[in-house]
């Protein structure tokens, strides 16, 4: 029986021996593989150049873990998560806060994994059908090497209905409770892991959030695409007389005002369901610290325009709005826009909003959000502080 394998076609093994650890379909000749099987990349020769994981159903036709004729076993799994976890340590990540992002997919050379700490409790995504192959082993190895509370697996990102997989819920290991409440810079936040957003809270934003609290004492707070009010309560804890959190969701916004009851600053605070695009198209802007940090408008290459059409014309309208001498952090956090294309579009919405704007600050994901050098896209977090005189 012949051994499963890629075989890349003539003078495409460049990108594969600078270690990016995607392999798009166009590059393949041959496939002898089934989908998600483990496999070594071959060069046109024949030569073993790689070895990663195979799926006929995505543009990434394969993600690659090793870039020898090493086979990728369960030791170099545990090694890379123990890795992953070192560096949140290493770096002083856990010094702030107990919730952190513990593994980051290729930044931490295991694609397609995610996997969330919450004061012990872990949260994990299987993003492709090949990590999904190694469920199995990466639990059992969270559980023997870190000894967590619970495992719990919230794989439902888009990304699987590409891959030909099903959203999954799951109890992997003892039993996380409803919301688990976490400590950021001294905040105190509640996290639903089951029914929140994405694995229930944005770790990626910490910065950010320490950034708005150090500006916020004495001004008036908007918090667009809220969620569940973390800029919000680091504002009113940074001394904001007044906070306001918009979002679609009802639900987040319930958990935004526990948030702020958790931290003594409810009666600072409140919360209006609209859908932010609506709201900021109906309704004056008086306040002088804004915060717009929505969603990812940009989730395939098909969607680029679009989606920049959109991150403009909330720029534009904020811009408009806002008072003078007001500060407004504005965020992308698709992996489709770098952060010069991004600056471009705020310099677009400023000029046609016809308002004097000056960047104060440019800002990226956090240490444990870390960015392959080999592997740019990693790099999806862009956030700018600019200053409307």
């Amino acid at each position: 029986m012949t051994m499963q394998k890629v075989i890349l076609k003539q003078g495409k093994e460049k990108s594969v021996l600078q270690r990016h650890p995607w392999v798009f379909s166009g590059a393949i000749a041959t496939v002898d593989a089934d989908d998600g099987a483990m496999v070594p990349l071959c060069s046109y020769d024949g030569t073993v150049i790689a070895w990663g994981y195979y799926n006929s159903r995505t543009q990434i036709a394969m993600r690659l873990l090793t870039f020898s004729d090493r086979k990728p076993d369960d030791d170099l799994i545990a090694r890379r998560l123990m890795n992953a976890y070192a560096l949140r340590v290493a770096s002083g990540v856990v010094n702030s806060t107990n919730a952190f992002r513990m593994v980051h997919s290729e930044g931490d050379m295991l694609p397609g994994l995610i996997a969330d700490w919450y004061n012990g409790h872990c949260v994990v995504q299987f993003l492709t059908s090949g990590m999904d192959r190694l469920k199995e082993t990466i639990v059992q190895i969270i559980q023997e090497k870190l000894q967590p509370l619970s495992i719990y697996e919230r794989s439902e990102h888009e990304g699987r209905k590409m891959e030909g997989l099903p959203s999954i819920y799951a109890q992997l290991y003892g039993q996380t409770p409803d919301f688990i409440a976490i400590n950021e810079h001294g905040m105190e936040f509640l996290v639903d892991v089951i029914k929140g957003q994405k694995t229930g809270f944005y770790c990626d934003q910490r910065d950010n959030r320490v950034l708005i609290q150090s500006i916020a004492k004495g001004k008036n707070v908007l918090n667009l695409f809220a969620y569940s009010g973390g800029f919000s309560i680091a504002a009113l804890m940074g001394g904001a007389t007044k906070a306001v959190s918009v979002d679609s969701s009802g639900y987040a916004l319930s958990i935004a005002q526990k948030n702020c009851e958790l931290n003594n600053v409810a009666k600072r605070h409140v919360g209006v369901k609209a859908d932010v695009f609506e709201y900021i198209n109906t309704n004056d802007i008086p306040q002088n610290v804004i915060i717009c940090d929505p969603p990812a408008l940009i989730k395939s290459r098909s969607s680029i325009q679009q989606g920049l059409r959109g991150y403009k014309e909330l720029n534009v309208k904020i811009f408009k709005k806002a008072p003078p001498l007001s500060f407004v952090l504005t965020c992308s956090c698709s992996r489709f826009v770098d952060m010069k294309l991004f600056q471009k579009i705020v310099f677009s919405a400023a000029h046609d909003a016809n308002r004097e704007v000056t960047i104060t600050g440019r800002y990226l994901q956090p240490a444990d959000h870390p960015v392959s050098i080999y592997c740019p896209e990693t790099e999806y977090l862009k956030a700018i502080m600019v200053f409307i005189s």
